[in-house]
């Protein structure tokens, strides 16, 4: 027998609704990752990042990031609304924070979960800019000539630093972490000056990395060096001067090897034969 109309009219509307449905549930997990990903970090870090923020660096900055006016290591630099890859930048290569028991500073670096969560209460309560940069695998040899071209004449050409013009010291690069001389680069930190994209971009940052790696695996000399550069050098002299100036002090105060006349013989009288 056939169906009714009416039968026929809701086997006709009853796909419709499962679609509608159906569609309702995407769009209602979509909104729900949606907001998940918009949550931010994690509140547990942020929680953390701010006991260290207090613990470590308000004496010095303020317990807002405003900054702390004092006397000596006390006066710190307001820290609010910088870029973040400054911050990290000195909290990762162990520039901050400076530990001193006078204004209640204890640790001498901070461990990675603790920059971590230091960076996650930056972005969060701080109003810091930009963000943290990524390196990839590069190529050594260009990053060589790169280095050579825009790094060498301050960090050394085996990148050991040292004293640059302005007897301003240089740390050294080997052994650096890739990502805080990425952003060091993009930030210019202390007396170095900041590197636009359109001379060194992300590619660039990642050959010089990888060039440092290559060094930092090379062989040192003898007496621990990669290379001599204008410090040592002034040391090296100076040491020999010196040594040269005791040798010199040693054989003019020593004996000669050949014996002398004893005192006597030349005081006693003539000899005079017998008659």
């Amino acid at each position: 027998m056939g169906r009714t109309g009416r039968e026929r009219r809701g086997a006709s509307t009853t796909v419709p609704g499962i679609l509608a449905l159906g569609l309702l549930a995407v769009g209602a997990w979509a909104l729900s990752q949606g907001g998940a990903t918009a949550q931010g970090p994690d509140p547990d870090l942020v929680t953390r990042g701010g006991e260290v923020f207090q613990a470590t660096c308000a004496a010095c900055h303020g317990t807002r990031g405003e900054g702390g006016p004092g006397p000596g290591i006390a006066d710190g630099p307001p820290v609010r609304g910088i870029e973040l890859a400054y911050l990290d930048m000195t909290v990762r290569t162990g520039r901050m924070p400076i530990p001193d028991r006078d204004v209640g500073v204890y640790a001498d670096q901070l461990s990675e979960q603790d920059r971590l969560a230091l960076v996650a209460y930056a972005e969060e309560h701080l109003e810091v800019t930009g963000e943290i940069p990524t390196v990839e695998p590069g190529h050594p040899a260009r990053g060589q000539e790169l280095y050579v071209r825009n790094c060498a004449a301050c960090h050394g050409a085996a990148a050991d630093g040292g004293i640059s013009g302005a007897s301003v010291f240089v740390p050294p690069l080997v052994g650096l972490d890739g990502v805080a001389i990425a952003e060091a680069t993009a930030v210019g930190p202390f007396e170095m000056p900041a590197f636009d994209p359109a001379v060194l971009d992300s590619e660039d940052i990642n050959d010089i990395v990888a060039y440092l790696e290559a060094v930092e695996a090379s062989p040192r000399t003898a007496v621990g060096l990669r290379e001599v550069d204008q410090a040592v050098a002034g040391l090296l002299a100076l040491g020999l001067a010196l040594a040269a100036s005791l040798v010199l002090f040693i054989v003019a105060r020593a004996r000669r090897w050949y014996p002398h006349e004893p005192g006597a013989y030349r005081d006693a009288p003539p000899f005079e034969p017998r008659s």
